[in-house]
Protein backbone atom coordinates (compact mmCIF):
# COMPACT_ATOMS: atom_id res chain seq x y z
CA UNK A 1 0.00 0.00 0.00
CA UNK A 2 2.72 2.46 0.95
CA UNK A 3 5.78 2.85 -1.29
CA UNK A 4 8.49 4.45 0.89
CA UNK A 5 10.87 4.99 -2.00
CA UNK A 6 8.40 6.84 -4.20
CA UNK A 7 6.25 8.40 -1.48
CA UNK A 8 3.03 6.88 -2.78
CA UNK A 9 -0.14 5.59 -1.12
CA UNK A 10 -2.16 3.17 -3.25
CA UNK A 11 -0.20 4.41 -6.24
CA UNK A 12 -0.95 8.10 -5.58
CA UNK A 13 1.82 10.59 -4.79
CA UNK A 14 1.43 11.84 -1.20
CA UNK A 15 2.02 15.49 -2.15
CA UNK A 16 -0.63 15.28 -4.88
CA UNK A 17 -3.01 13.64 -2.42
CA UNK A 18 -2.51 16.43 0.12
CA UNK A 19 -3.13 19.09 -2.54
CA UNK A 20 -6.38 17.37 -3.58
CA UNK A 21 -7.54 17.15 0.05
CA UNK A 22 -6.79 20.84 0.65
CA UNK A 23 -8.73 21.85 -2.47
CA UNK A 24 -11.71 19.66 -1.50
CA UNK A 25 -11.70 21.12 2.03
CA UNK A 26 -11.55 24.68 0.68
CA UNK A 27 -14.43 24.06 -1.73
CA UNK A 28 -16.52 22.44 1.00
CA UNK A 29 -15.82 25.34 3.37
CA UNK A 30 -16.84 27.84 0.72
CA UNK A 31 -20.10 26.19 -0.30
CA UNK A 32 -21.07 25.53 3.32
CA UNK A 33 -20.77 29.20 4.27
CA UNK A 34 -23.92 31.31 4.03
CA UNK A 35 -24.41 33.81 1.25
CA UNK A 36 -22.86 37.15 2.17
CA UNK A 37 -26.19 38.41 3.51
CA UNK A 38 -28.49 35.39 3.97
CA UNK A 39 -28.41 33.02 6.94
CA UNK A 40 -30.45 30.06 8.10
CA UNK A 41 -32.01 29.91 11.52
CA UNK A 42 -29.12 27.73 12.69
CA UNK A 43 -26.57 30.39 11.66
CA UNK A 44 -27.60 33.06 14.15
CA UNK A 45 -24.09 33.59 15.50
CA UNK A 46 -22.68 34.09 11.99
CA UNK A 47 -25.42 36.65 11.32
CA UNK A 48 -24.70 38.44 14.60
CA UNK A 49 -20.95 38.55 13.93
CA UNK A 50 -21.45 40.00 10.44
CA UNK A 51 -23.96 42.53 11.77
CA UNK A 52 -21.61 43.60 14.57
CA UNK A 53 -18.75 44.12 12.11
CA UNK A 54 -20.93 46.39 9.98
CA UNK A 55 -22.46 48.15 12.97
CA UNK A 56 -19.07 48.85 14.56
CA UNK A 57 -17.91 50.67 11.42
CA UNK A 58 -20.99 52.88 11.25
CA UNK A 59 -23.27 51.00 8.85
CA UNK A 60 -27.00 50.78 9.38
CA UNK A 61 -28.20 47.28 8.49
CA UNK A 62 -31.72 46.35 7.44
CA UNK A 63 -33.00 42.79 7.55
CA UNK A 64 -35.88 40.63 6.44
CA UNK A 65 -36.73 37.99 9.03
CA UNK A 66 -38.75 34.85 8.32
CA UNK A 67 -39.70 32.50 11.11
CA UNK A 68 -42.29 31.75 13.76
CA UNK A 69 -43.84 34.17 16.23
CA UNK A 70 -43.42 32.25 19.47
CA UNK A 71 -46.36 33.71 21.37
CA UNK A 72 -48.92 32.01 19.12
CA UNK A 73 -46.81 29.91 16.70
CA UNK A 74 -47.95 31.93 13.69
CA UNK A 75 -45.69 32.64 10.69
CA UNK A 76 -43.55 35.75 11.03
CA UNK A 77 -42.18 37.79 8.12
CA UNK A 78 -41.11 41.38 8.70
CA UNK A 79 -38.44 43.79 7.55
CA UNK A 80 -36.78 46.57 9.48
CA UNK A 81 -33.61 47.95 10.98
CA UNK A 82 -31.30 45.81 13.11
CA UNK A 83 -30.41 47.28 16.50
CA UNK A 84 -27.49 46.45 18.80
CA UNK A 85 -27.40 42.74 19.64
CA UNK A 86 -26.36 40.68 22.64
CA UNK A 87 -26.82 37.24 24.13
CA UNK A 88 -27.12 35.36 20.83
CA UNK A 89 -30.08 37.36 19.57
CA UNK A 90 -30.90 40.24 17.25
CA UNK A 91 -33.38 43.08 17.65
CA UNK A 92 -35.45 44.24 14.69
CA UNK A 93 -37.11 47.68 14.61
CA UNK A 94 -39.86 48.10 12.02
CA UNK A 95 -40.79 51.42 10.45
CA UNK A 96 -43.67 51.85 12.92
CA UNK A 97 -41.22 51.66 15.84
CA UNK A 98 -42.12 48.15 17.01
CA UNK A 99 -39.10 46.17 18.24
CA UNK A 100 -38.93 42.37 18.00
CA UNK A 101 -36.32 40.19 19.69
CA UNK A 102 -35.09 37.57 17.22
CA UNK A 103 -33.56 34.23 18.18
CA UNK A 104 -32.34 31.26 16.16
CA UNK A 105 -34.43 28.33 15.00
CA UNK A 106 -34.49 26.81 18.51
CA UNK A 107 -35.38 30.04 20.32
CA UNK A 108 -38.00 29.89 23.05
CA UNK A 109 -37.50 33.05 25.16
CA UNK A 110 -37.42 35.58 22.30
CA UNK A 111 -40.35 36.95 20.30
CA UNK A 112 -39.41 35.14 17.10
CA UNK A 113 -37.61 31.92 16.16
CA UNK A 114 -35.96 32.77 12.84
CA UNK A 115 -35.79 30.30 9.96
CA UNK A 116 -33.99 32.76 7.68
CA UNK A 117 -32.32 36.14 8.04
CA UNK A 118 -31.49 38.31 5.06
CA UNK A 119 -29.32 41.30 5.91
CA UNK A 120 -28.40 44.26 3.73
CA UNK A 121 -26.51 47.42 4.70
CA UNK A 122 -28.43 50.62 3.96
CA UNK A 123 -25.26 51.91 2.27
CA UNK A 124 -22.57 50.04 0.36
CA UNK A 125 -19.89 52.61 1.20
CA UNK A 126 -19.35 55.13 3.98
CA UNK A 127 -17.02 58.11 3.94
CA UNK A 128 -16.22 59.01 7.55
CA UNK A 129 -14.83 62.41 8.55
CA UNK A 130 -15.07 65.22 11.11
CA UNK A 131 -16.64 68.68 10.92
CA UNK A 132 -15.52 71.50 13.20
CA UNK A 133 -17.67 72.83 16.02
CA UNK A 134 -19.86 75.79 15.12
CA UNK A 135 -22.64 78.21 16.04
CA UNK A 136 -25.94 78.66 14.20
CA UNK A 137 -28.94 80.96 14.49
CA UNK A 138 -31.30 78.02 14.87
CA UNK A 139 -31.78 74.29 14.37
CA UNK A 140 -32.93 74.81 10.78
CA UNK A 141 -29.67 76.67 10.02
CA UNK A 142 -27.66 73.73 11.35
CA UNK A 143 -29.65 71.34 9.15
CA UNK A 144 -29.15 73.62 6.13
CA UNK A 145 -25.38 73.59 6.69
CA UNK A 146 -25.33 69.79 6.93
CA UNK A 147 -27.47 69.54 3.78
CA UNK A 148 -24.92 71.67 1.93
CA UNK A 149 -22.11 69.32 2.99
CA UNK A 150 -24.16 66.31 1.87
CA UNK A 151 -24.81 67.98 -1.49
CA UNK A 152 -21.13 68.82 -2.02
CA UNK A 153 -20.25 65.17 -1.40
CA UNK A 154 -23.02 63.84 -3.68
CA UNK A 155 -24.02 61.45 -0.90
CA UNK A 156 -27.16 59.32 -0.85
CA UNK A 157 -27.41 59.51 2.95
CA UNK A 158 -25.77 61.70 5.57
CA UNK A 159 -25.44 60.77 9.24
CA UNK A 160 -24.05 62.67 12.22
CA UNK A 161 -22.83 62.05 15.75
CA UNK A 162 -23.18 65.42 17.45
CA UNK A 163 -23.80 67.17 20.76
CA UNK A 164 -26.10 70.17 20.30
CA UNK A 165 -26.53 72.96 22.86
CA UNK A 166 -29.74 74.95 22.36
CA UNK A 167 -29.97 78.40 23.94
CA UNK A 168 -33.72 78.32 24.50
CA UNK A 169 -35.92 77.34 27.44
CA UNK A 170 -37.99 74.18 27.15
CA UNK A 171 -40.78 73.11 29.47
CA UNK A 172 -41.02 69.46 30.59
CA UNK A 173 -44.05 69.06 28.32
CA UNK A 174 -42.13 70.42 25.31
CA UNK A 175 -39.20 68.17 26.13
CA UNK A 176 -41.53 65.17 26.22
CA UNK A 177 -42.82 66.08 22.76
CA UNK A 178 -39.28 66.06 21.37
CA UNK A 179 -38.50 62.82 23.20
CA UNK A 180 -41.58 61.21 21.63
CA UNK A 181 -40.41 62.45 18.24
CA UNK A 182 -36.99 60.93 18.92
CA UNK A 183 -38.51 57.51 19.57
CA UNK A 184 -40.37 57.66 16.26
CA UNK A 185 -37.22 58.15 14.19
CA UNK A 186 -36.02 55.21 12.10
CA UNK A 187 -32.43 55.77 10.92
CA UNK A 188 -31.11 56.96 14.28
CA UNK A 189 -28.93 54.83 16.54
CA UNK A 190 -29.51 56.78 19.74
CA UNK A 191 -30.63 60.18 21.00
CA UNK A 192 -31.02 61.71 24.43
CA UNK A 193 -30.97 64.90 26.49
CA UNK A 194 -27.65 65.06 28.34
CA UNK A 195 -28.45 68.27 30.22
CA UNK A 196 -31.47 70.50 30.78
CA UNK A 197 -31.42 73.93 32.43
CA UNK A 198 -33.97 76.75 32.81
CA UNK A 199 -32.52 78.71 29.89
CA UNK A 200 -31.52 75.89 27.57
CA UNK A 201 -30.65 72.24 27.06
CA UNK A 202 -28.12 69.91 25.47
CA UNK A 203 -29.10 66.94 23.31
CA UNK A 204 -26.97 64.22 21.78
CA UNK A 205 -27.64 62.57 18.45
CA UNK A 206 -25.82 59.31 17.72
CA UNK A 207 -25.63 58.25 14.06
CA UNK A 208 -28.72 60.24 13.08
CA UNK A 209 -29.70 60.43 9.40
CA UNK A 210 -30.11 64.03 8.29
CA UNK A 211 -33.47 63.52 6.61
CA UNK A 212 -34.96 62.24 9.89
CA UNK A 213 -34.21 65.43 11.83
CA UNK A 214 -36.19 68.07 9.96
CA UNK A 215 -39.44 67.25 11.77
CA UNK A 216 -38.12 67.66 15.32
CA UNK A 217 -39.86 70.37 17.37
CA UNK A 218 -36.71 72.14 18.54
CA UNK A 219 -37.61 75.62 19.89
CA UNK A 220 -36.04 78.72 18.31
CA UNK A 221 -32.72 79.73 19.78
CA UNK A 222 -29.01 79.90 19.14
CA UNK A 223 -27.40 76.52 18.42
CA UNK A 224 -23.85 75.51 19.32
CA UNK A 225 -22.32 72.18 18.35
CA UNK A 226 -19.19 70.35 19.32
CA UNK A 227 -17.10 68.58 16.71
CA UNK A 228 -19.37 66.57 14.43
CA UNK A 229 -18.54 63.03 13.38
CA UNK A 230 -20.06 62.69 9.91
CA UNK A 231 -20.82 59.66 7.73
CA UNK A 232 -21.65 60.10 4.04
CA UNK A 233 -23.39 57.02 2.66
CA UNK A 234 -23.30 55.79 -0.94
CA UNK A 235 -25.05 53.02 -2.87
CA UNK A 236 -21.99 52.60 -5.11
CA UNK A 237 -18.32 53.45 -4.72
CA UNK A 238 -17.89 57.25 -4.79
CA UNK A 239 -15.81 58.48 -7.72
CA UNK A 240 -14.72 61.84 -6.34
CA UNK A 241 -11.50 62.43 -4.44
CA UNK A 242 -11.60 63.17 -0.72
CA UNK A 243 -9.05 64.74 1.64
CA UNK A 244 -6.53 62.40 3.22
CA UNK A 245 -8.23 62.43 6.63
CA UNK A 246 -11.51 61.18 5.14
CA UNK A 247 -11.83 57.42 5.58
CA UNK A 248 -13.71 55.24 3.06
CA UNK A 249 -15.23 51.96 4.28
CA UNK A 250 -16.77 49.31 2.00
CA UNK A 251 -19.46 47.09 3.51
CA UNK A 252 -18.35 44.16 1.35
CA UNK A 253 -14.91 44.21 3.00
CA UNK A 254 -16.53 43.52 6.38
CA UNK A 255 -18.52 40.45 5.34
CA UNK A 256 -16.22 37.43 5.60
Amino acid sequence: MFDRMRGRVLGVNIVDLLVVLIVVFAVFSYVSKPDESTYGGNQMYSAIQDFQRLDSRGFFVEAEINGTYLWDNTPFKKSGLLLSSSGGRLRLKTTDGTIYVIGGERAYLEDVAASSIKMEPVDSYLVVFNLDEGSYDGFSDLLAYLESVKSEMNADHFYVDVEIAVDAPMTPAERQVVYNEFTGLYLVRNNYFSRTEPDGFVMNLVKAELGELSGLSIPPGKITTGRIRAFAGYASEPEQDFPGDYHIVAASDLLL
